[in-house]
């Protein structure tokens, strides 16, 4: 079940398993690029998402996105969207 819980703890988790980041704890307010984020960060934390929740993610949306809360809000929205 992708609840949004599950799906903040995937996010943070891939986060923080970057290489780049050097933070200890991750909060949806951290904007991705002051934590190290850069856009190949953000592809393969994409990839690793579309791969966990089944879904497809746009490089135009990928690269929009600005924030921790950013890429939370879109995987849920995409999760939920009915097929």
């Amino acid at each position: 079940m992708n609840t949004p819980d599950v799906i903040s703890n995937t996010v943070y988790d891939l986060i923080l398993a970057s290489p780049m980041t050097k933070i200890k704890d991750v909060e949806p307010q951290h904007v991705l690029s002051e934590i190290k984020m850069d856009s190949l960060e953000k592809l393969s934390m994409a990839m690793d998402l579309e791969e966990a929740f089944n879904i497809e993610m746009g490089d135009d949306e990928i690269e929009g996105f600005e924030t921790v809360s950013d890429v939370i809000t879109y995987v849920q929205q995409a999760v939920d969207k009915p097929e």
